[in-house]
């Protein structure tokens, strides 16, 4: 299967006990090599700056990503600033990158997920997605993040109606959901998301598992895998969402689906970036074997 992702690939200051590592991020990053570990064929969109380390982006490639829709221009690459205490994290703003723009070739693939950072994506490429893939997915943090004088981020409501009314799926954090559309409960709030048009709702609750809910209201909790050695917490949400979407589009089934991208992501958080990717395709099906029978429908 082709899958198309939009979103600027990014480079992530992590403080790590007061020192600083520099690592490349984003969206686009883990859930495209997320999904190519699955098998799936990707091509990336994004915008890059001067800063973009050239051996990373081959690095990328050498994964079998198309890197071809990544454009270099003359400033510096989209950089956040990440500090984790527990399990909550701050995240700052260093520099905003530059907006995308649709593809200026024209092709059909059979999925576009957009996976923004920071208001980079617009309805211009939607509108281009939407036209251009029979399934599209989003991840809608980038949309409803803004940016506090002291440059740290944080959410806000937004009116995403033309998003959300466009895509096949839509994935967010809880608090992410609950900003969209508030309701009791969040299987109420998933299925006030799914009002707006899309099949497939997953809203992600970190250590409690996820949520998937599909357009005729059913809900299926994914339960969270207990893992004992956590080393890094980021692009798990990302990672998430790819190895999802590779493996609903080779066989259509969204709750085994659920279970690989469950599995996916707690082994993902046992390392830092290209480690989060080694690992043994047998455990990864044994743990996504133990999502899937310890997943349940839930009410709400």
């Amino acid at each position: 299967m082709r899958i198309g992702v939009y979103g600027n690939l990014t480079l992530d200051e992590l403080d790590r006990n007061g020192k600083l590592i520099v690592r490349p991020g984003g969206s686009a990053l883990y859930s495209s090599l997320a999904a190519v570990s699955l098998g799936a064929r990707v091509s990336v969109f994004s915008n890059i700056g001067c800063d973009y380390p050239n051996l990373i982006l081959s690095l990328i490639k050498s994964r079998g990503i198309d890197v071809t829709g990544v454009k270099k221009f003359n400033g510096l690459t989209t950089r956040f600033k990440i500090s984790y205490r527990g399990d909550s994290r701050k995240l700052e703003l260093i520099h905003p990158g530059r907006r995308l723009k649709p593809a200026d070739r024209s092709r059909s693939l059979e999925a576009i997920h957009l996976g923004p950072v920071f208001m980079e994506v617009g309805l211009d490429v939607l509108n281009y997605a939407r036209r251009h893939s029979r399934f599209l997915s989003l991840d809608v943090q980038g949309l409803l993040r803004t940016l506090d004088r002291d440059g740290s981020i944080r959410l806000v409501r937004r009116n995403i109606g033309p998003f959300l009314s466009n895509c096949n799926l839509v994935k967010a954090t809880e608090e992410e959901a609950r900003m969209i559309a508030p309701a009791a409960t969040t299987v109420a709030i998933a299925r006030r998301l799914l009002y707006k048009g899309a099949q497939y709702a997953i809203i992600t609750k970190g250590r409690s598992g996820s949520l998937l809910v599909r357009k005729d209201g059913s809900a299926l909790h994914i339960p969270s895998l207990p893992e004992g050695k956590v080393v890094d917490l980021t692009g798990a949400g990302d990672i998430f969402i790819g190895s999802w979407l590779a493996t609903f589009l080779a066989i259509k089934d969204p709750f085994w689906a659920g279970a690989v991208a469950a599995a996916f992501a707690s082994l993902s958080v046992r390392g830092f970036g290209a480690s989060k990717f080694r690992f043994a395709r047998r455990e990864l099906f044994r743990r996504a074997s133990w999502v899937y029978r310890n997943s349940r429908l839930v009410k709400g």
